[in-house]
This record gives structure tokens, sequence and C-alpha cells, in this order.
């Protein structure tokens, strides 16, 4: 199954409106934007990609030994990937000491899973995806927030997930098989 370990955005409404904001101030795009659904919003820690049962145990087993206090994050800074000239996705991220905090949570799954022998597919930059571009937008600067203190309200972590990404034509849709609760 393909598998992925991450923290859910729990605060959907407000990144639901800040959907909406950045909807709004882009041309009409005649359906070249993808809006993620928001129960789809989240922070990939460490990606797998598929694996089978047994790793799955393994996985589990090694994410019970993490414990972590809950913290909380800012949202901050709306960004692209994997730059402006070609964007492909538009994304949220966090203030810097979110940024921090969230970074070392990474850091204590990514050495748990090394245990296992895993590596990870990418170096952690924590963000939560917001829109998937179908076509180009070689000016999409000028549509999203300029300014760098944009502030887009907070979150609270007090979860890490291990989920199953189930790919359908209408899109991904995750579900737990595992959680580590904060202490």
């Amino acid at each position: 199954m393909r598998t992925f370990i991450a923290v859910d955005c729990n605060n959907k409404e407000n990144i639901r409106k800040i959907q909406q904001m950045i909807l709004k101030s882009v041309p009409n795009l005649n359906g070249g934007i993808k809006v993620i659904d928001p129960q789809n919003l989240h922070f990939t820690l460490f990606f797998f990609g598929e694996v089978d049962e047994k790793t799955v145990e393994q996985i589990k087993n090694k994410m019970n030994e993490i414990t972590f206090q809950g913290f909380e994050i800012i949202y901050k800074k709306i960004g692209v990937f994997p730059s402006f000239q070609f964007p492909k996705v538009i994304w949220i991220g966090l203030d810097d000491n979110s940024t921090k905090k969230l970074t070392l949570i990474s850091e204590l799954v990514k050495s748990k899973m090394e245990q296992i022998g895993f590596k990870p597919d990418k170096q952690f930059k924590p963000h939560l995806t917001l829109f998937r571009l179908k076509k180009p937008i070689s000016n999409i600067k000028d549509y999203l927030p300029k300014d760098t203190d944009f502030i887009a309200g907070s979150d609270i972590i007090d979860k890490i997930h291990i989920k199953k990404s189930e790919l359908f034509p209408s899109g991904p849709v995750y579900s737990n098989i595992s959680t580590v609760f904060a202490k």
C-alpha cells in the first residue's frame, strides 16, 4: 500500500478561507487549478511509497516509540514549487519558530525510520499544498499575497499519523492507519 507519515492540518476552515482568497485573485484559469480538499491538508514528514503489511507493522512499532509534546504552529507565507517561473504547486508555509518545531518532529521520525532501513525521499520543507496547477501561470506571483508579514492563523500539532494513500480519478484519498498522540 502507498504509505506516508504526516501531521494533519486541524484548522481546515481557516486554510479554506485562504484558498478562496487566492482563487478570487487569480484570473479565470478554465480548470487549470486543482484545489486541495481540506480533508487532505497535511504536512508530510516521511514518504515511503508502496510498502507491504509486514513493513507497515515495523513502521507502526517504531512510531510507537516516539514521544512528543503538542505545540502550536503559525501559518505564514504563500509560495510555489518548483519556482515562480514554472509553478506546479501553491503552498502555505510556517513562521520560523513553527518550522523549527515541526522540523524537530520530522527529524525524530526520520531517525526512527532509518533504524528500520528507510531513507527520506527528500529534505523536509514544512508546507501545506493548497493547489496543484494543471496549466502554467507565468505571472502567478502577481496574484499571491506579497506581504512577508502575511500571517494566516495558527494550528495545534498533537498527533502524528501513518497514512495510506489510495489514488482515484477524482484524486487521492488518505486514511489513517495508526496514530501517535502527544503526551
